[in-house]
């Protein structure tokens, strides 16, 4: 591999541009040389924006592109898993959006053919685990700087979105614990060293956008989950925040 790690993106919706800007103007050490949609228009953005990039309509088109090291996916939940086992097999690193999938077997399909290929890095987009303040928390904990740890709570509160977005994206998001809450989820369990959970019990309602009822999803959740040992972890999750919403960018 050269000094620079040669990726190739797939998915340049709302979140694929994000990644894609990122990865070729802001990441040390990235090249961005491939984008993939089945999005005539995406393609035609990325072809404006990302200069030099070559553009395909699809991950198989993308994993022949010359010299490709890595592959960034950013498509939709439900292709995760495949598309990781595909790239996984193509002999490419793979970074993908949280969460891996919509189901635990299809979880435990990728996460078996990345074990059968141990040179190849495979990352899910959790990216509070690099955060300097929660890190600096995991360290405490492992030194026992803050005594033992009994219970943890968790508030993630995403801005209201005028645009109609999450609504749109909630049939095919998993649902608000899945796809919002499964960051806190992900550090709680890496806070308590993968400590197992023994029962959850979780409310929800729809206040802002009762059109979530279509898919059964909900705009506000709480859950409280004990763990073996006898930890609790409380989260709270909403996607109604005004604060957020007005925050300066």
């Amino acid at each position: 591999m050269s000094d620079s790690v040669r990726i190739g993106i797939v998915g340049l919706g709302r979140l694929g541009r994000r990644h894609a800007e990122n990865l070729a103007f802001r990441v040390a050490g990235a090249k961005l040389v491939a984008a993939a949609s089945p999005v005539a228009e995406e393609r035609a953005w990325a072809e404006k924006t990302l200069k030099g990039v070559t553009t395909y309509p699809g991950l198989t088109e993308l994993l022949d592109h010359p010299g490709l090291d890595a592959v960034w996916l950013v498509t939709p939940t439900s292709l995760h898993a495949d598309q990781v086992i595909q790239s996984i097999r193509a002999e490419k690193h793979v970074f993908c959006e949280k969460p891996l999938a919509l189901d635990p077997a299809d979880c435990d399909r990728a996460i078996a053919a990345a074990a059968g290929h141990s040179g190849q890095i495979v990352m899910i987009g959790f990216m509070r685990r690099f955060d300097l303040a929660y890190a600096e928390a995991k360290r405490r904990i492992e030194a026992a700087e803050l005594g033992e740890v009994f219970a943890i709570r968790c508030v993630s509160e995403d801005p209201v979105d005028p645009s109609g977005f999450f609504v749109r994206f909630a049939p095919t998001s998993g649902g608000i614990f899945l796809d919002c809450c499964i960051h806190d989820i992900d550090l709680v369990r890496w806070m308590l060293d993968g400590a197992k959970p023994s029962s959850v019990a979780a409310v929800g309602s729809r206040i802002l956008y009762p059109a979530l009822a279509e898919c059964g999803d909900v705009d506000t959740a709480s859950a409280t989950v004990s763990f073996t040992g006898g930890r609790i972890a409380d989260f709270y999750v909403s996607r109604t925040s005004q604060v957020a919403a007005t925050r300066p960018r």
